[in-house]
C-alpha cells in the first residue's frame, strides 16, 4: 500500500532527522465575552497535533501494539474507519508535494496531555507504538524524561524497552522535544494582532528563515506562534517543537511546502483549570538512569519512537 511505502522507503531518513480563532487587530475592541482572564496556574492541557484541519493525533488510540497483530488492526482500520482514512489521505497528499513532509506528518501523530502546577509541568505523551513521560520543573531548573515502546518487537532489547533520564534543562532546553527551533536562524516579528485560542488571547509571532538551503529537502519555511501571558514559560519544555519564548506557547503553525497553509499544526484540544495533585506529577521512572540526555540515549531512544511505524512496514 502507497502510504506504508512512504512510510517503510523513508523511515530511515525520517529517523535521522529527528533529532478559535478569529484574527483582531490590537487596537480593535475584544467584544468576545468569553475571554478567560485568569492566570493559568494550574489544570490540564490537552495537546493535538493537525494537518488541514484533520486531527493527525487521533491514529495514536486506534491500534493497541500490546496485542499480536498491529497489522491486521491497521489494515482494518483502513477500509472502515472513517478518522484513520483522512489522516492517510492528507500524509498522502502532503507526501505527493514533498515525500519528507508526508514522514514528517507520520511521525507527529503523537497526543499529549499535560500535567499543570504552577512551576511544574508532566506531559503525559502517546505515539505511535511508545509512551513518553515528559517533566519539567522551571523553579528548580530539573527535567526528565521516560520513553517506552508498547509493541511486541523483537528488534528492541528487553533492557532497552524503557529507557529514563533526568537533566538539567537550562543546560539543555530543547532535551524533551522531537524538534528544537533555535531562534538565532530565523528572523522574528511581532505581529500586529491577536488570536483566541481556546478562550485565552494570544499574541502572535512569525518566524522566517534567515537563508533557505536549496539543497535541503524540507526545512521550516515559516512558522506561527501563538503566546499567552497568562500561561508559564513551563509548558514550552514539553512541546514536541522547543522555542525560546518568555510566555507560554498555545499554538504553533509550521509551513514546510508551502506559505500559504501550515503544514502542521500544534494547538489544544481542551484546557481545564482544576486542582492538580502531586501524584499526577509524578514521571515513571526504570534503571538504569542516564545523567544526561546524550548521544547513547539518543541511539536508544531512536527506535523506541519509530518502533510502531518500524512493525507495520515489515
Amino acid at each position: 500500500m502507497r502510504f506504508r511505502n512512504i512510510i517503510k522507503s523513508g523511515i530511515t531518513v525520517a529517523a535521522l532527522a529527528l533529532f478559535a480563532n478569529c484574527s483582531k487587530d490590537k487596537n480593535e475592541e475584544i467584544i468576545d465575552q468569553n475571554i478567560k482572564t485568569e492566570t493559568f496556574d494550574q489544570g490540564i492541557i490537552k495537546m493535538g497535533i493537525y494537518s488541514q484541519e484533520v486531527e493527525l493525533s487521533k491514529l495514536v488510540d486506534k491500534i493497541d501494539f500490546t496485542q499480536a497483530d498491529p497489522k491486521s488492526q491497521y489494515q482494518n482500520l483502513l477500509q472502515k474507519d472513517k478518522d484513520v482514512q483522512a489522516i492517510v489521505k492528507t500524509v498522502e497528499e502532503m507526501a505527493s508535494k514533498n515525500p519528507l513532509a508526508g514522514l514528517v506528518l507520520s511521525m507527529n501523530t503523537t497526543s499529549c496531555t499535560y500535567y499543570v502546577k504552577d512551576d511544574k509541568v508532566l506531559g503525559k505523551v502517546k505515539g505511535f507504538g511508545w509512551e513518553m513521560d515528559n517533566y519539567h520543573d522551571e523553579l528548580q531548573d530539573k527535567g526528565s524524561l521516560y520513553l517506552e515502546t508498547l509493541t511486541k518487537t523483537s528488534e528492541i532489547a528487553e533492557s532497552d524497552r524503557k529507557i529514563y533520564a533526568h537533566y538539567t534543562p537550562s543546560e539543555n532546553p530543547g532535551a524533551g522535544a522531537n524538534s528544537n527551533i533555535e531562534l538565532e536562524n530565523f528572523n522574528r516579528t511581532e505581529l500586529n494582532k491577536t488570536e483566541v485560542v481556546n478562550g485565552y488571547l494570544c499574541n502572535v509571532s512569525q518566524l522566517t528563515p534567515k537563508t533557505l538551503d536549496t539543497d535541503t529537502p524540507i526545512q521550516m519555511r515559516k512558522l506561527l506562534v501563538y503566546t499567552s501571558p497568562l500561561f508559564k514559560k513551563t509548558i514550552n519544555f514539553t512541546h514536541p517543537f522547543y522555542l525560546d519564548e518568555k510566555n507560554g506557547i498555545l499554538r504553533i503553525d509550521i509551513y514546510f511546502v508551502d506559505d500559504n497553509t501550515p503544514t502542521l499544526v500544534m494547538k489544544p484540544k481542551s484546557i481545564e483549570r482544576r486542582v492538580v495533585n502531586e501524584n499526577e506529577l509524578k514521571s515513571r521512572t526504570t534503571q538504569p538512569g542516564y545523567g544526561e540526555i546524550n548521544a547513547e540515549w539518543a541511539f536508544k531512544a531512536l527506535p523506541i519512537l519509530t518502533s510502531g511505524w518500524s512493525v507495520l512496514s515489515k
